[in-house]
Formats: structure tokens, C-alpha cells, sequence
């Protein structure tokens, strides 16, 4: 049963090429970008050993469960509202930003708000399945993807473009104090962790075992979609790209492939990666606003209507009109604040649910 927990892990940390992560670092490059992704690289493991061995202590049961236990209803209810905003949020942001992605690079000619409709209308469906559901299909979707990942990553760095002297100028930085943006955005492949916040409650008699994955996997990982791009595009030119790695990977050439561009067959893995992302993160939103409400139907003219579809609904029309009022510069705004906010209710989380598990311990072992 561990290894659902890894692909929920490693999608989130495949997916942060398309969340800025690479963009945000590529204009810190000058700035202390190589120390935060160091930094970075220690802090998320840590926070994810830590978090994952809190859970543990606490087998079938999800965060809202735990909070049951620990909390009044007036603190617990919009702390899992919060949480819940955050993860609604995060899933809007990838949507948001491939929609344009898309647009731009598959299919220019069609229309934006209906290519905005079509990505909505499908994370509003795939939030609605259960849990496991999604964890299935999150099974398939990366190991189907993943040794086209590999290839892709494999092409990058063996390529006769990728210039050694640009990545070693970055040597000359090492020692310069990141930013907190920097910092943030480095830590940000590492937050898969989170999501056993609420797949916990699958897990009822096992535990997530072989955490020496996590940094196993994760750090060369964040080091190649870091120093890729420096090589292949040149540490001056690397940071005016808004899409860091989708033009890396147009860098690269299959010469005797079905697809010459390695750029479509990195655009059509990450359409699966996008909405797996989306389904994963509005699922988890639909279910904490369910038991925010304590009610599982509500009847709406006559009509049961479950609670945890308008939940994805609701994030679904703010989604919609929010893109439609969403360009490239704001949308780069808006993740700089997103990943500010993330962080700060990260080192909250991983602060309060390692007390709870202490006390937890604390009380199997006084009973």
C-alpha cells in the first residue's frame, strides 16, 4: 500500500516544472537559487520524514479525524477550511496554467474560455470520484508516463547542447543568501507528502514504509529540472523564458522517433499529469468541505445533490472566472503569493502534527 503513497508524491514533484518552480528559481539564478535548492532540498525531505512518520502514529485516520480528537469544533472547522482553500487553490493554479500552456503550444486556434471550460468540467468530474478511485488511476497514469519521463530527462542531460560551462558559472553563486520566494519555490517538489493528509484513511492497517525514497528520488530529481535548463538554454538567456522547461524540452530531438519535437511528447504527458493533479487536489478540497458542512446531500429543489460535488463545483466556477480575468504576469503574481502562503501553513502543519502524534505516543504508552 506504500506505493500510493509515492505516486501522489512523485506527480506532485513531476508537476512542479509546470508550477513556476523552474521560472521562480531561473530568476533568483544570481541571487541564491543554488543555495535554496540545497536548502530547500533538506528542509522538504525533513518535512516529509517528519510528517509521514506523525501519520503513521495515527493509521486510518485522515486530518480532519485527527483534528475531531485534539480540537473544538470553532478551530478545527476553519483550519480544515484552510487547508482545504490551499490544496482548491494549488489544483487551480496547474489548470489555470496549462489551459495557456495548451493554448499556446497544442492548439493556438482554439477558443480560450472554452478550452478554460473543457480543463473545469474535467477536474469538476474526476474530484467527484472516490479516494481510491483516483489513487488507481493515479497508479496507471505514472506508470504509463514514467519511462517517457525518464527518456525526456535522460535526453536533457546527454545532450550535445547542454553547455557545462553555463551550469558551472552557477558555482560562482553557491554561497549567496537565497530569497524566501527562492527558498519557497525549492521546497515546493517536495509537498506531495501532504496529500496522506486525508489518504491516510486508506492506509488503515499499514504504514508507509521505505522513507528513504524520499530523498532518494527527490534530490536528483529538483538538481536535474534545475541545471537543465541553465545548460541547454544559457544561464544569461534561461530566466526571459516564461514556460522554463516546456521550452527546454524543444531543445531536444528525437531523430528517429514518431515525433521529432521531444515538446509534444512532454505537452502530452503532462495533459495526464495536469488532471490527475487537479482530480487529486479538488478531491481533497470537495471531501474537507463536505465534512466542514457535516452533511453528505443537501436537497436543492427537491433534489439530493452530494455536497462533495458542489464542492468541486463551486472551485470550478472560481476557477473559470478567474482565468477568464488571468493573464501570464498575474498568474506569476499570484504563484509567488500562492507559494508564500503554502509555506508559512506548512511549517504550521508539520508543527502541530508532530505534537499531536508526540501526545498520541504519549497516551498508547501511559494506557
Amino acid at each position: 500500500m506504500s506505493r500510493y503513497f509515492y505516486y501522489v508524491y512523485w506527480l506532485s514533484l513531476l508537476i512542479n516544472t509546470i508550477y513556476f518552480v523552474p521560472r521562480l528559481l531561473m530568476n533568483e539564478r544570481f541571487n541564491g537559487s543554488v543555495a535554496a535548492v540545497m536548502l530547500g532540498a533538506v528542509y522538504g525531505c525533513l518535512c516529509a520524514i517528519f510528517f509521514v512518520m506523525s501519520m503513521n502514529q495515527f493509521p486510518g485516520e485522515g486530518l480532519p479525524d485527527i483534528f475531531r480528537r485534539f480540537f473544538p469544533g470553532w478551530i478545527r472547522v476553519p483550519t480544515v477550511l484552510l487547508l482545504g482553500v490551499l490544496w482548491a487553490s494549488g489544483g487551480s493554479l496547474i489548470l489555470i496554467a496549462f489551459s495557456m500552456i495548451t493554448l499556446r503550444f497544442l492548439s493556438p486556434e482554439t477558443n480560450p474560455a472554452i478550452m478554460l471550460l473543457c480543463f473545469c468540467g474535467l477536474g469538476c468530474f474526476a474530484a467527484s470520484f472516490r479516494p481510491t478511485a483516483i489513487l488507481n488511476a493515479c497508479e496507471i497514469v505514472m506508470l504509463v508516463n514514467a519511462p517517457f519521463v525518464f527518456y525526456i530527462l535522460y535526453k536533457s542531460i546527454t545532450s550535445r547542447n547542454l553547455d557545462w560551462d553555463s551550469i558551472l558559472v552557477l558555482s560562482d553563486y553557491v554561497i549567496r543568501k537565497p530569497s524566501l520566494i527562492g527558498f519557497a519555490a525549492a521546497s515546493f517538489p517536495f509537498t506531495g507528502y501532504v496529500y496522506l493528509a486525508l489518504f491516510n484513511r486508506i492506509f488503515k492497517q499499514f504504514k508507509v514504509k521505505h522513507l528513504w525514497l524520499i530523498p532518494a528520488t527527490s534530490i536528483p530529481m529538483v538538481i536535474v529540472t534545475f541545471l537543465a535548463p541553465v545548460g541547454l538554454l544559457g544561464v544569461d538567456s534561461v530566466g526571459e523564458y516564461l514556460y522554463t522547461w516546456i521550452t527546454t524540452s524543444d531543445t531536444l530531438r528525437m531523430p528517429f522517433g514518431f515525433i521529432q519535437r521531444v515538446i509534444f511528447l512532454f505537452l502530452f504527458i503532462y495533459i495526464g499529469y495536469t488532471l490527475l493533479y487537479i482530480a487529486i487536489c479538488w478531491n481533497i478540497w470537495a471531501i474537507l468541505f463536505t465534512e466542514s458542512i457535516g452533511k453528505k446531500t443537501v436537497n436543492i429543489k427537491s433534489h439530493r445533490i452530494p455536497v462533495q460535488f458542489l464542492g468541486s463545483l463551486l472551485v470550478a466556477v472560481a476557477t473559470l472566472l478567474s482565468g477568464f480575468r488571468t493573464s501570464d504576469k498575474s498568474l506569476i503574481d499570484f504563484v509567488i503569493s500562492w507559494h508564500y502562503f503554502r509555506i508559512v501553513i506548512e511549517v504550521l502543519l508539520i508543527v502541530c502534527l508532530v505534537s499531536l502524534a508526540l501526545i498520541q505516543r504519549r497516551q498508547r504508552r501511559h494506557a
